[in-house]
């Protein structure tokens, strides 16, 4: 099994049947292909995309359900792929913030990932999801 250290979760191995590829990128990280999906139970009900390119790099990734209901509409076949929105976490747990505009869509079987822009503009890019407020409308 191969073997790959993380700033957050230190070393560790994986089987590379769980490793996804990106093929884009992630928006910002074009250059990054390749992310495991971990499970943390002290950090639950979030999960962390980590990029196995960039030891430094992982985001918060939350599954839409546990922000709003019906998010897979949005989503062309969304309810055959796993749908997670990168989240934002502060300080202050009320100020985090969740991408509802480009979520990270995952197709199980080919184990490939893309970052979406969805075209409706009523998501926001940052939803307070503690409270339900768009971040970016004063």
């Amino acid at each position: 099994m191969p073997t790959f250290t993380n700033r957050q979760f230190g070393t560790f191995e994986y089987s590379e049947e769980y490793a996804l590829k990106f093929p884009s990128g992630i928006i910002g990280f074009e250059q990054l292909k390749n992310f495991l999906i971990i499970n943390d139970d002290d950090s639950q009900p979030f999960r962390w995309l980590v990029s196995l390119d960039d030891g430094d790099l992982h985001f918060p990734v939350l599954d839409p359900s546990f922000v709003v209901d019906s998010y897979d509409r949005h989503i062309p076949g969304g309810n055959e792929k796993a749908v997670f929105l990168i989240a934002s976490l502060c300080e202050r747990p009320e100020e985090s913030t969740v991408n509802l505009r480009s979520p990270v869509v995952i197709d199980g079987t080919s184990r490939t990932g893309k970052q979406v822009i969805l075209d409706d503009e009523s998501l926001p890019v940052r939803y307070r999801f503690l409270n339900g407020a768009d971040a970016g409308k004063k």
